[in-house]
């Protein structure tokens, strides 16, 4: 996976802080309509300095299209798992349809919990800095 990024600070041990802009779910395509937009910001990730940037310089930024489609998978499929579970669960134990809600609700936010948990243990997203922008 290949992303543009501007250098903010240089790091010990050959690596850099890089400002990202983070996607959205209309692309770079949107006039300000959709609410989706609002989310458009930047984050700062470490990057492995493989061509020595400087401050200000516009990079390119190269991680394994794998890692980050294993943390995508954590985040988003862990909590539908959970909430099937306590569906389950509760359906298994006979409860009416309102605990059968909250239990599945309830299920799907300890999912999300046990995502962010193990996603914050989990470190193998590596950015390198592999060229400048033109």
């Amino acid at each position: 996976m290949t992303q543009s990024g501007v250098v903010t600070k240089i790091l010990s041990g050959g690596k850099a802080e890089v400002s990202v802009e983070r996607g959205t779910a209309c692309g770079s395509n949107c006039s300000g309509g959709c609410e989706a937009c609002v989310y458009a910001n930047r984050i700062h990730v470490q990057a492995d300095n493989l061509v020595y940037a400087s401050v200000g310089d516009r990079v390119i930024l190269e991680t394994r299209t794998s890692a980050i489609m294993s943390a995508t998978l954590l985040i988003y499929m862990l909590p539908l798992v959970f909430f099937f579970c306590g569906l389950a669960a509760a359906s298994a134990l006979n409860c009416t349809q309102g605990a059968v809600a909250i239990i599945s609700i309830g299920f799907a936010v300890l999912g999300a919990l046990v995502a962010v948990l193990v996603g914050r243990k989990k470190k193998d997203i590596r950015f390198q800095i592999t060229g400048y922008e033109r």
